[in-house]
């Protein structure tokens, strides 16, 4: 006579091992399960276990890959380069028309987004967190113009520090308005702003750089004129102590940089030259440690080979910056625009990039335009890390 078998089931685990279990989920898995029972809703929104399940995210861990590729064109386009799967959502009537969105910067899965008015020039902003659909406006102390820049990030400890947003205009501006340049913070938790009034700017933006926040921190690309030497540099915003610094000096500047995120606790730096496409090199720096020891770009490898696609895309005379990551074994994986042949007709792509020091390993168009109207955007999409945060 057979035995009976043993009835199992994940809820009658104990809850610190449905923890551990869940601590190694993706979010948007944990996302469908909050309606399963009460008490797998009760811990999925706890905040203390959100911003852990957030600590072991990609870069901080061994798991699985998470992170993905946001676009919005007609909809909201999130890629998943692993399995090269891609989800389609509405655009939330907030960021809408599309025509609008200026950039976004992620932070901890959450997305700063720049909407201008082409009429009035005056921008909107809204922080939005993709998964949950929960989306926020933020209200200016006076307004926002286009030709301010924004940057998003925290405190030392996110959880009991809260977010912050950065707005400031660069020396270009002040310069040319006969003013001092214009700085403030916006604390999320409180809904208030803060001017800056000491804050120095002596320095002008790269402008095809939205920035990048790590570790609560974010960075851009600028420049300073000293003495007639013109200095390329890392710029930082320390949410910590709320000032300005500058990091370290810039690899070899020239038209096509591209800074990003690497293993969450570092900045990387490609370079393509569009007059030379068959080089492409990647700099990555050491940690960015909160204890203020120099930081400094180190060539990460170098790819050469005649067949590289131009990660910079020039259609039009409208330049669409490629967005992309450096994953394990030195490989780019980057989303970019560019142009294939159909028979007679020559549409606009996006296209998925696999580069590695021997060439380039994989590619994948994932969506084709025929519209002769179609003008692409400045930046193909951003790197993007669902998470359960939510907005403060």
């Amino acid at each position: 006579m057979a035995s009976p078998q043993r009835s199992w089931s994940l809820s009658s685990l104990p809850l610190d091992m449905i923890e551990e279990i869940f601590h190694r989920t993706p979010a948007e898995s944990l996302l469908r399960s909050k309606p399963t029972c009460k008490k797998w809703y009760d811990l999925i929104k706890n905040k203390r276990f959100i911003y852990e399940h957030l600590r072991r995210s990609p870069g901080r861990s061994l798991r699985t890959d998470e992170r993905r590729f946001l676009r919005i064109d007609q909809t909201v386009q999130i890629m998943e380069p692993v399995t090269i799967t891609r989800s389609e959502k509405p655009i939330p009537h907030e960021l809408q028309p599309l025509e609008n969105i200026k950039a976004m910067v992620h932070c901890d899965g959450l997305m700063l987004c720049m909407c201008s008015d082409m009429e009035s020039r005056i921008v909107h902003l809204a922080l939005w967190n993709p998964l949950t659909r929960r989306i926020a406006l933020i209200q200016p102390s006076t307004r926002f113009t286009t030709s301010d820049h924004y940057g998003i990030g925290h405190g030392v400890n996110k959880y009991r520090d809260g977010y912050k947003i950065l707005r400031f205009s660069d020396r270009r501006y002040a310069d040319h308005y006969h003013c001092e340049a214009d700085v403030e913070i916006y604390y999320c938790e409180t809904s208030t702003w803060r001017g800056l009034n000491d804050a120095k700017v002596d320095w002008t933006m790269d402008l095809t750089c939205q920035g990048v926040s790590v570790m609560g921190n974010m960075y851009w690309l600028a420049r300073r004129i000293v003495q007639m030497i013109i200095e390329d540099f890392i710029l930082c915003f320390d949410f910590s102590v709320e000032t300005f610094k500058d990091v370290c000096f810039c690899p070899l500047y020239n038209i096509n940089n591209y800074l990003s995120c690497f293993d969450g606790d570092r900045l990387s730096f490609l370079q393509q030259d569009e007059a030379e496409p068959n080089i492409i090199e990647v700099w990555a720096t050491n940690k960015l440690a909160d204890d203020g020891d120099d930081v400094s770009f180190t060539k990460y490898f170098r790819v050469v080979n005649p067949d590289l696609p131009s990660l910079l895309f020039d259609y039009r005379e409208m330049s669409s910056q490629p967005v992309y990551y450096i994953a394990k074994n030195k490989r780019i994986i980057a989303w970019c625009e560019g142009v294939v042949r159909d028979g007679d007709k020559f549409p606009i792509c996006i296209v998925l990039y696999e580069i590695d020091e021997g060439g380039l390993r994989n590619q994948r168009v994932t969506e084709l335009h025929y519209e002769n109207d179609y003008v692409g955007t400045f930046l193909c999409g951003y790197v993007y890390v669902p998470s359960l945060v939510p907005l403060p």
